[in-house]
């Protein structure tokens, strides 16, 4: 239960640092640039960066407790 609050803490403070104007945006998209051509889907315009580092993280958080939920969904039905 720890794991979770301190994951969801981390990712929205990860998410404020994005959305802050102090927070340099070429290394998000540096970082975001190696993500996409990983992935092998195009890379943002440099002025959506911001915004699609905060899909990115929404995104994660979204996917990581919906699983976790459902695991436990499934576990308490089978037990």
């Amino acid at each position: 239960m720890t794991g979770i609050v301190v994951f969801n803490v981390v990712m929205i403070l990860i998410g404020a640092g994005v959305a802050s104007p102090f927070a340099p945006a070429k290394l998000f998209g540096d970082l975001l640039g190696y993500l996409h051509t990983i992935i092998g889907i195009t890379t943002p315009a440099p002025d959506k960066v911001r915004m699609v580092m905060l899909i990115w993280i929404a995104s994660l958080i979204f996917l990581v407790d919906g699983l976790l939920l459902l695991l436990v969904f499934l576990t308490s039905i089978a037990g």
